[in-house]
């Protein structure tokens, strides 16, 4: 493991920034130590050299919604698999968490968390770069990204069912924020998110391939393998746990344990505590990398009909397929049964 790892963000992003021109390139590259030979010759750049071009952006633009634009410029399909899977997904809820989870590939700037509400489901956008100004500027073009990937799932901007919670105050600028986002904006906010209502989030996407979306995740599992050695330490935790969950399929009832805590530090050759630590630097702990990546993998694994829901347990590490229906319950709002019927009824639509 490398303990030297600095976060990457992928060089499309400085190509979008240069190519906006609200400032002479010679202007943003300014104390980079980035140079356009670089960016050709390079895929990634460490964050730390990528934040000073964003400061540079923000100073010699006049436009206020300088990020809502470069957001415009985020479309989906501009990302390889990760693009590609999330078009794919089941359902609007699930894009927005495949794009959440796997844009990590090629911006590591931030964590994600999703948190359910009664009427709402939260995104949670955690900044990791600790700049605030790079956090804010990241902020807003991804919430315009997301903004653009909700309309193309639903077809259209829904009205009254978003709302964007900003942690700046954004003095002097409100209005033309106000009038560049189709959501309902709040300001000096706890933490950065989106709130998407429950009456959408389950929407089914009529873009929903199951083939599609199963080999993207796969590609995008793949790159995050290419990655491994020298990944964020919450990543190398979801690879170990992602390497049990495809052991666990091929070994069905073999009662192989479920990698915990002691295990995963064992492996990493760190203690408890040190791992803790690390992933709470990351805005995230061992409990919400398990949730998350067993509500992934429980939603493809029903898809499959050769696996029965005690199946799915099993593999889940479950020790009682009740305990695993009673997850499933609360990540979804459906019991696993009625989400294994959804898939046809999508199936049908598209025929």
């Amino acid at each position: 493991m490398n303990m030297n790892y600095l976060p990457q963000i992928n060089k499309a992003y400085l190509l979008i920034a240069i190519s906006l021109d609200f400032a002479p390139v010679e202007v943003l590259l300014e104390g980079t130590t980035i140079s356009l030979d670089d960016i050709q010759m390079k895929s990634s750049f460490d964050i730390a050299q990528a934040i000073p071009l964003v400061h540079n952006l923000l100073k010699n633009s006049d436009n206020p919604n300088l990020a809502v634009i470069f957001g415009q410029h985020l479309g989906v399909t501009a990302h390889g698999p990760v693009g590609y899977a999330t078009i794919s997904a089941p359902t609007l809820g699930k894009a927005l968490e495949t794009f959440l989870e796997w844009f990590q590939l090629r911006c590591q700037t931030y964590s994600g968390k999703i948190v359910e509400g009664e009427e709402y489901i939260e995104i949670q956008v955690l900044d990791t770069t600790r700049d605030k100004k790079f956090e804010s500027f990241f902020f807003e073009a991804l919430m315009r990204a997301f903004e653009i990937l909700i309309g193309l799932v639903l077809g259209h901007a829904p009205k009254n069912e978003t709302s964007l919670h900003f942690k700046i105050n954004a003095t002097g600028r409100r209005d033309e924020m106000i009038n560049a986002y189709d959501s309902k904006l709040f300001f000096n906010a706890d933490v950065n998110k989106i709130c998407i209502s429950k009456k959408i989030w389950f929407e089914p996407s009529p873009m929903a391939d199951r083939e599609s979306y199963e080999l993207n995740l796969k590609k995008c599992q793949q790159l995050l393998e290419l990655q491994q050695s020298s990944k964020r330490i919450d990543l190398q935790v979801k690879h170990i746990l992602n390497q049990h969950f495809d052991q666990a399929k091929q070994s069905l009832g073999m009662d192989k344990p479920f990698p915990n805590l002691a295990m995963i530090s064992t492996q990493l050759n760190l203690t408890e505590r040190t791992l803790i630590r690390r992933l709470k630097s990351c805005n995230t702990s061992y409990k919400q990398i398990v949730e998350l990546l067993r509500l992934r993998n429980a939603e493809q694994l029903l898809l499959d009909a050769r696996y029965t829901i005690y199946h799915v347990a099993d593999i889940l590490g479950y020790r009682e397929s009740a305990n695993f229906c009673r997850a499933f319950k609360r990540w979804t709002g459906q019991s696993p049964a009625q989400f294994r019927r959804l898939p046809q009824r999508n199936k049908d639509k598209l025929k």
